[in-house]
């Protein structure tokens, strides 16, 4: 099956790190996400910095029917969104500065109030773009970047002018969902008790937001009140593309939708107690037969990857990271020879413990946007 190809010469052309998407597998992870999911809760499909890398268009096409809203990272995505002519509402998750949000305003997109300070902004954006600005308000219940601290919320609504800004949405954002000890599991039930009394305590003062979303891809998957009502949205990202968060095994099957290899560019046979790599942070402990592979932190890769396959074999990277490659250990392995392919990650990797496929995959695809499905 033809899962990736480069437009015209593609940017890979005598480069060593190669990557595939294929983005039908993408709208099977969402079509299963969709069944799992409770009719009523829509979802905003994150597409942000090039979809993560898999290729915005072709993503946001296979996601056509299956999803109702796009959240991307910049006024520069949206804009692409509309010219290919998708018609869902777009979220822009960070919030624009300058000339940018005066015409993320005047185009119609949804934006975060990432600030108490940002309100005067709006309203002031909102008179020069000639239309009320679409605001969701972030709710900071632990993530600490943007959004208003709780105590801030009430303050906020009261002196949000109705003809400059509409309140379309309310939202938090779950900074440990993806943890897997205890204070991690505490913590995020911590942060859901807080934004749904929040939301509870404004439907008893008759405060109606339309959309309310707080669950990100590993709330989707492993925790149930962050998706039950009044919570009417969730926002999928990694769980899309295959690489599942969270403390439990994921309630559905997702299939990575990427695959990215890079080449063998020189095997070597060292003898016992040879260092490897820049500060000597490894040894053989004997004779050994390393494999140098032609990828390093340049291509995205980052020290927590610590395997690799080869020949349909694993194998362990041993030495510090470089910058366009990194050492391989392959002395149980045989028959290695130069230009074979090791595969850095992809199905039949991203099943190993530990595995960094959710950090990974946006670094290293998206640094190559060449490539799309």
């Amino acid at each position: 099956m033809e899962v990736g190809r480069a437009e015209g010469e593609g940017w890979n052309r005598g480069h060593m790190v190669r990557a595939e998407v294929d983005t039908g597998v993408v709208r099977g992870n969402l079509e299963r996400l969709r069944g799992w999911l409770p009719r009523r809760v829509s979802i905003l499909f994150v597409v942000k910095e090039d979809a993560y890398g898999h290729g915005l268009l072709p993503v946001a096409r296979a996601a056509q029917g299956i999803v109702d809203w796009f959240g991307v990272a910049s006024l520069h995505e949206a804009r692409a969104l509309r010219r290919a002519e998708f018609k869902q509402p777009i979220l822009i998750m960070t919030p624009p500065v300058g000339p940018s949000l005066v015409q993320a305003i005047r185009e119609g997109y949804h934006l975060p109030l990432g600030d108490s300070g940002m309100i005067p902004e709006l309203e002031a954006a909102s008179a020069r773009a000639g239309r009320r600005a679409l605001v969701h308000i972030e709710v900071d219940t632990g993530m600490g970047r943007f959004g208003l601290l709780p105590e801030e919320v009430d303050q906020a609504l009261s002196v949000i002018h109705p003809g400059r800004i509409e309140v379309a949405g309310v939202y938090s954002h779950l900074s440990s969902a993806n943890g897997r000890s205890e204070e991690d599991l505490e913590f995020t039930r911590a942060q859901v008790w807080w934004f749904r009394h929040i939301l509870k305590e404004w439907e008893r003062q008759g405060i109606e937001i339309p959309w309310r979303h707080l669950a990100n891809s590993a709330a989707v998957l492993a925790f149930d009140e962050a998706t039950a009502s009044p919570l009417n949205m969730v926002r999928v990202g990694t769980a899309a593309y295959g690489y599942p968060e969270g403390p439990v095994a994921p309630p559905v099957e997702l299939i990575p939708a990427a695959r990215a290899w890079t080449e063998i560019a020189a095997v070597r046979d060292l003898p016992r107690g040879w260092p490897v790599g820049y500060g000597r942070g490894y040894v053989t402990p004997g004779a050994a037969r390393v494999a140098i592979l032609a990828a390093g932190y340049g291509d995205g890769l980052r020290p927590e990857l610590r395997r690799v396959v080869i020949r349909d074999q694993a194998a362990s990277l041993v030495g510090k990271l470089g910058m366009d490659s990194v050492a391989a250990d392959v002395t149980a392995i045989e028959r290695i020879r130069r230009g074979d392919r090791a595969l850095l990650f992809g199905p039949g990797v991203c099943g190993h413990e530990g595995w960094i496929c959710p950090v990974l995959v946006p670094v290293l695809l998206s640094s190559h946007r060449r490539w799309t499905g």
